[in-house]
């Protein structure tokens, strides 16, 4: 994959390890600066790897989670320092896989420096030490495929609980339909989607339409995880030339900035509108823009975010853009260039007014420092 552009990644059909190595490791760092950004980093962390045997497109090269530690390795002695922070737990469904997994990773040149080695997720003892880690509440990121294997689903029906537990989730519809369908009202996965379960399982039985019962049954799992209090963003994969999801990323995390973080990385993978709203999609079919008023019928457009944006000015008044764009953009298409035109055209209808952050003094030239002064009623 070297030398591949975000943009062309997508044009040809990748499998679930090229696309792992491609977002997982880039946003492994990302996820950490965001974590260690605050006032008090973590002195702790797990990072939990449900697909650890999986090799990316080199045949027999190493495993993706042999450049996670490398990358871990990497910022021995930094700010942060992951080596010293990041203790890693494995697991592989192959079994053959799974055998040659320790013994591919202890050969690795920088292994005997890593400072917490990783520990395997096969064997009752290591599962037990794992469960007590979870006792402490420590920040943790799991890469998984809830519906790949039943080991999978329990980790992450196990780690939904966490309060400090993000997911990084790679799966196909297939998988996930194929789960539902094996479900009873008495399974794990029936009880964390409730009386949503039943509902799932009535429109399946009454629409023969696959697009429609694909969109219900993400956008049910979807309902079920924000119940809990998590926000999640999900990119999706179509087949290249066909209107057939291929794979989904879904992050599922409480922090707006983590979010705001992915999206921004895979921003460059995503088909964009017309009007230049992302899809966060790859190989989707974008509707016509044929006439303006065909904007406010889409979800997300410009101009629905503008007024999105007038109807809860009560919420972001005096906020700087960067802040309302952090705390608006998650679990919708937006970028950040979409807030930059926003707010030039809601300042072009002087509905706001623009303040220098420190003096509060009225300023003409838009940043994303600025404060926003929302009028009266949208007022001129």
């Amino acid at each position: 994959m070297a030398g591949t552009e975000p943009k062309d990644f997508f044009k040809q059909r990748r499998s679930a390890p090229e696309i792992k190595e491609e977002i997982f490791l880039k946003f492994f760092p990302v996820w950490s600066e965001t974590l260690f950004s605050t006032q008090a980093p973590p002195e702790k962390v797990l990072l939990v790897d449900a697909s650890a045997g999986a090799t990316g497109p080199e045949e027999g090269g190493m495993p993706v989670s042999g450049k996670l530690l490398k990358s871990i390795f990497a910022t021995s002695g930094g700010r942060p320092d992951l080596n010293k922070a990041v203790h890693p737990f494995f697991y592989e469904g192959n079994k053959s896989l799974a055998s040659s997994l320790p013994d591919t990773l202890e050969n690795l040149f920088f292994y005997p420096d890593l400072r917490h080695k990783p520990v395997y997720l096969q064997t009752k003892e290591n599962l037990e030490a794992f469960q007590e880690e979870l006792t402490q509440n420590l920040p943790a990121l799991y890469f998984l495929d809830p519906f790949g294997n039943r080991f999978s689903q329990e980790l992450w029906l196990q780690g939904i609980g966490q309060e400090k537990a993000d997911f990084l989730m790679l799966f196909e519809y297939k998988r996930l339909a194929a789960a539902l369908g094996k479900s009873e009202d008495q399974s794990n996965l029936a009880a964390f989607l409730g009386e949503r379960f039943s509902r799932l399982k009535a429109f399946f039985a009454k629409t023969s339409n696959a697009a429609k019962k694909e969109s219900f049954a993400l956008k049910t799992l979807e309902e079920a995880l924000q119940e809990k209090g998590l926000r999640t963003s999900r990119f999706r994969v179509n087949v290249p030339g066909k209107d057939q999801s291929s794979h989904y990323l879904l992050f599922v995390s409480r922090s707006y900035l983590a979010h705001t973080r992915f999206k921004e990385l895979l921003l460059p993978y995503s088909d964009v509108q017309e009007d230049g709203v992302p899809l966060l999609g790859a190989n989707l079919k974008a509707v016509r823009l044929l006439v303006p008023e065909y904007s406010k019928y889409l979800e997300f457009s410009l101009v629905n975010l503008v007024d999105d944006l007038l109807q809860n000015a009560a919420e972001y008044n005096s906020m700087v853009l960067d802040k309302i764009y952090e705390k608006h953009n998650v679990g919708k298409n937006y970028c950040k260039a979409n807030y930059q035109t926003a707010f030039e055209k809601l300042k072009e209808q002087g509905k706001i007014t623009l303040l220098n952050p420190k003096t509060g003094q009225v300023v003409y030239k838009l940043t994303s420092a600025c404060r926003i002064k929302f009028k009266p009623n949208g007022s001129v």
